[in-house]
């Protein structure tokens, strides 16, 4: 869940059915407040029977054992929520490597995508597909080797022509030398310019309006050594002048 643009807008109406429930639940004051006018109004000549009175204590001790437990919980999930958004801040500036398949299209200019091949492949087609996951680019990138493989679309069409900018992603489908089709990793790589928050969850921005979430990120890559990096890498960018239909 690399590309999260959609979920970014997800409905949050169940908060406000959440928090009616929780207002309208016994709390500990209000229980006390019941037992003490129960000892207040009862008969002095019938006064309540003691193992009455030890079950209702106890029913209180155990509620005011469960909400210092609530509090604790709630205590938790703030120093979660502060840890987050350290550590998220710790990522601005990075170059971070994450899985996902989205692509950004600015002016003709496409992100990269890397991809992992588990085995060599006698075939390897990258299809790019709009947001409405309508095929508008398919390139035929012939025999690969194992491994990594960079893939940089043109931008183009299959008629040639320069495609509007906005979301896209790319769609992989490769053949081992028996005709098997390989499952194939994905992983797109940017540099963390700020950090947005969604229904408790806190997503790194790489550009181009792609978000990437802690769990997908993959590598934090070292600027310093990425020359040495990229020479083992095997690259698609020279194929996508190279499309069929």
């Amino acid at each position: 869940m690399s590309y999260v643009s959609s979920i970014l807008g997800a409905d949050t109406s169940t908060t406000s059915t959440t928090s009616k429930t929780g207002a309208a639940s016994l709390g500990q004051d209000a229980f006390l407040q019941l037992l003490v006018t129960q000892l207040q109004y009862q008969d002095p000549l019938s006064p309540m029977d003691d193992k009455d009175f030890v079950a209702e204590l106890a029913q209180f001790s155990s509620l005011e054992q469960l909400t210092e437990i609530n509090t604790g919980i709630d205590k938790l999930a703030d120093l979660n929520t502060q840890s987050q958004v350290m550590g998220a801040v710790n990522f601005i500036g990075k170059t971070i490597e994450a899985n996902g398949e989205a692509v950004s299209l600015t002016k003709g200019k496409a992100t990269p995508v890397t991809f992992t091949l588990p085995e060599d492949a006698s075939t390897c087609l990258v299809n790019v597909l709009d947001s409405a996951g309508t095929i508008v680019r398919t390139v035929d990138l012939d025999a690969k080797k194992a491994g990594e493989v960079e893939f940089t679309w043109d931008g183009k069409d299959h008629d040639g022509n320069v495609c509007d900018d906005g979301q896209y992603r790319v769609a992989v489908t490769a053949t081992n030398a028996d005709s098997e089709v390989m499952k194939v990793s994905s992983t797109m790589t940017g540099t963390v310019v700020g950090v947005t928050q969604q229904n408790g969850t806190y997503y790194l921005n790489i550009g181009g309006n792609r978000y990437v979430a802690f769990g997908d990120i993959t590598n934090v890559i070292d600027k310093t050594s990425s020359n040495d990096s990229d020479s083992g890498k095997d690259s698609g960018s020279n194929s996508g002048s190279d499309s069929s239909s």
